[in-house]
């Protein structure tokens, strides 16, 4: 506001117009992304989010996973979940540049990302975190595709629910059946149908709020020890089964006495999901 106004002098009322058109061109783009986005424009390129990697910050594994519980249910899906319950406490300890981030850019990925059922949101959410801090720009030499390789095959391979967020759950205890898959379709059908539940029912909810707990907790944990330079990436050992196809189709893995004979499939995904399993067809 012009200060003669406040000191009660007399402005004409061209002065006024012109100012305020001078105000209203010069902000019309920014209240518009105000408007659309609910915060501030950047108004200088001090504030405007630097290239990748961002700093990480050392968080509170516990009360990252206890965020990731707490939003599925209170901000709707697993995506965000993962996702803010990171980018919360890093905008609380870190600042500039995570306060450049939108709270709800991951709620596509709920259920399977727009419920197709795909990748699990709660990787998707904590994955978009890891690939900012660890992000190289070197294709061959990223860090970030190991970790988040690492991520997907551990979730693969865990009973979810865990009971680390029991004594905050109105359902402790629950049925535990292991994922397979970073699917969400695999993962959360398996264990519904195991648990005799249906996918809108209160103990599937309680379910995802806590495997999405489970992940905010876990890759925080993960990022803590890289970070620290005590993170050393777990060697994937498929299971024989697995092996079986690998051993031929690739891709190449450190148990490998030689490489594929033809890598022509991607992936560390469990091959007898979707796949027979030729161990037994070779051992009759």
């Amino acid at each position: 506001m012009n200060p003669q106004i406040n000191r009660g002098d007399s402005v004409s009322r061209r002065t006024i117009l012109k100012e305020s058109a001078a105000l209203f061109v010069g902000g019309a783009t920014g209240a518009v992304t105000a408007s659309a986005y609910g915060a501030a424009p950047a108004t200088s390129a001090a504030a405007e989010a630097p290239p990748l990697p961002w700093k990480w910050v050392k968080l509170d594994p516990l009360e990252a996973g206890r965020r990731g519980y707490r939003f599925y249910k209170e901000k709707g899906g697993c995506g965000t979940a993962s996702y803010l319950s990171l980018l919360s406490m890093l905008k609380e300890k870190g600042g500039y540049p995570w306060t450049t981030l939108p709270d709800m850019m991951m709620a596509h990925a709920a259920a399977g990302h727009g419920g197709h059922g795909t990748l699990c949101g709660a990787l998707a959410g904590a994955s978009t975190i890891i690939n900012i801090v660890t992000y190289s720009g070197k294709k061959d030499e990223q860090q970030n595709n190991q970790i988040v390789d690492r991520l997907f095959w551990w979730y693969a391979e865990q009973d979810f629910p865990s009971e680390r967020f029991d004594d905050i759950s109105p359902l402790p205890k629950q049925i535990k059946v292991k994922a397979m898959s970073p699917l969400c379709h695999t993962s959360v059908s398996k264990w519904a149908v195991a648990a005799g539940a249906t996918i809108k029912s209160d103990a599937k909810i309680e379910r995802c709020a806590k495997v999405a707990g489970e992940v905010a907790y876990t890759v925080t944990l993960a990022l803590n020890e890289y970070f620290d330079g005590k993170w050393k990436p777990p060697v994937w050992k498929p299971a024989k089964e697995v092996w079986h196809c690998v051993g031929c189709h690739g891709p190449d893995t450190a148990l490998a006495p030689q490489k594929a004979m033809h890598w022509d499939q991607q992936g560390h995904m469990n091959c007898v999901m979707c796949h027979a399993d030729h161990t037994k067809a070779a051992a009759r």
